[in-house]
């Protein structure tokens, strides 16, 4: 582990030097000081990924104890062509310019949002997901300030941010502010607070629209509750200015857990896969606990349901994320490691077919680790699967479910057991190829794999 004193705030570094396939841009893989050699990069365990920079929990907060992270997004600034991560809290976001990779800087910190006035702060036991998985731990439990879960996405350079388990609503942050930092973190303050719900499991952009849909939203005074639930949809294209678009709701696919109608995650696009009858609509493909249900959201005011499927041993239908041609959906099940006894598994759905989803089959790994969040890009799967941390998949042979891991970055390498630690979520998507990671109790990692 190395401190570099001269830096503003001291983050923890892994490394010195900028890997990458692309030599015209940056440097060869064998001039990083800390690459993947012998299945190890300092003292994690790797293949084909490289470790620029670890920032811990105290670095990101300037709290010494009590916090954890949870999701993790990404932001360019189209102004500077500066790469940030918004790094997830139990309290809050931190803002991390990952630019000089293996300088990351705290850039500022948000707190999170207090809704207590408008909305019941209920027992911890009436919040559903404190009944689901993560929420059932003793850490979860015992978070005094905040929630075990935050989500947090991008449009149009603000970020909005939702939090489960507790009044919070959807705070919306002009990421610009990120260009004002002179030395010390930001204390930064919402720009916005939409308030039409409380707790929201999920926040989903659709970028390409302007539309945000809150997935598993159960207080809200119009769409959301524990009778029933599913995409709360709000208009955001005026980002300051958010405002209530319409309701997804259909109970019709059943297997709920959590109420009639739950969407736990999603992911909305502007169709345009081989399915000629859906081409150009807008369509969210939700992963909701006993299904995957696809719905056509084009009309706020009447979305519909296209088509639903199940899997028998499916136990929560938890994420997932479209092939880059649409016609395959990669799913993770939440729950199926510890209720089943079995290993990780990836399940793979032909919906070249919207109105009928088909189950291909289903991808599995060497561990026992719960699988959590996945993001294609290109020809791969990144999955961050908890205690075996970033999965990096080759989807060549999606078709046949037969994926093949091809690289991997381990953040718990002492275990790979089915329990609720270890990575959260990863970002993939930054033009240098860096990937940052949200390990729980142990920060934020910037990693580089070499694909090519």
């Amino acid at each position: 582990m190395f401190n570099r004193s001269p830096l503003p705030v001291a983050i923890t570094v892994l490394a010195l030097f900028f890997s990458s396939c692309d030599l015209s841009e940056t440097k060869e893989k064998s001039d990083a000081p800390f690459p993947c050699k012998d299945g190890t990069a300092m003292d994690y365990a790797c293949d084909n990924v490289d470790l620029f920079a670890h920032v811990s929990i105290f670095e990101l907060t300037g709290q010494s104890s009590g916090v954890y992270l949870n999701d993790i997004w990404g932001w360019t600034d189209p102004q500077t062509d500066k790469e940030y991560a918004l790094v997830g809290l139990t309290n809050g976001m931190s803002f991390v310019d990952i630019s000089d990779p293996e300088n990351p800087v705290v850039v500022g910190r948000m707190p999170e949002s207090n809704l207590n006035a408008k909305y019941k702060v209920l027992p911890l036991d009436q919040y559903p997901a404190c009944n689901l998985g993560l929420g059932t731990t003793a850490r979860s439990k015992s978070i005094t300030q905040g929630s075990s879960w935050r989500d947090v996405k991008v449009y149009d350079n603000h970020a909005f941010v939702v939090s489960d388990a507790q009044p919070h609503g959807m705070q919306v942050l002009d990421l610009t502010k990120l260009r004002d930092y002179d030395g010390s973190p930001i204390l930064l303050e919402h720009d916005a607070l939409y308030d039409q719900f409380g707790p929201s499991h999920n926040i989903v952009i659709n970028e390409q629209t302007g539309f945000a849909y809150a997935a598993g939203v159960t207080q809200s005074m119009m769409c959301g509750s524990r009778d029933s639930t599913g995409l709360h949809m709000i208009d955001i294209r005026d980002p300051k200015n958010p405002t209530y678009s319409g309701c997804y709701i259909d109970t019709e696919p059943g297997f709920y857990r959590v109420a009639p109608g739950y969407i736990h995650d999603a992911q909305c696009v502007i169709y345009n896969g081989p399915d000629s009858e859906h081409q150009g609509k807008e369509v969210c493909f939700n992963s909701a606990e006993g299904n995957v249900v696809i719905a056509d959201v084009s009309d706020k005011e009447n979305p519909t349901t296209i088509g639903f499927e199940r899997q028998a041993d499916m136990q929560y239908s938890h994420q997932g994320w479209l092939t880059e041609d649409q016609s395959y959906f990669l799913m993770n099940d939440e729950l199926d490691e510890r209720n089943l006894g079995r290993g990780t598994k990836t399940y793979v759905w032909d919906v070249r077919d919207l109105d009928n989803p088909e189950f291909v089959g289903y991808y599995e790994h060497n561990t026992f680790s719960i699988d959590h969040n996945l993001y294609v890009k290109g020809n791969y799967a990144y999955e961050t699967n908890y205690n075996s941390g970033l999965q990096i998949l080759d989807l060549s042979d999606v078709e046949n479910a037969n994926l093949e891991r091809i690289a991997y970055f381990d953040t718990q390498p002492a275990t790979d057991a089915s329990s609720f630690k270890g990575t959260w979520s990863n970002y993939p998507y930054f033009e240098s190829g860096m990937v940052i990671l949200s390990d729980i109790e142990t920060g934020l990692f910037i990693v580089r794999p070499n694909l090519d």
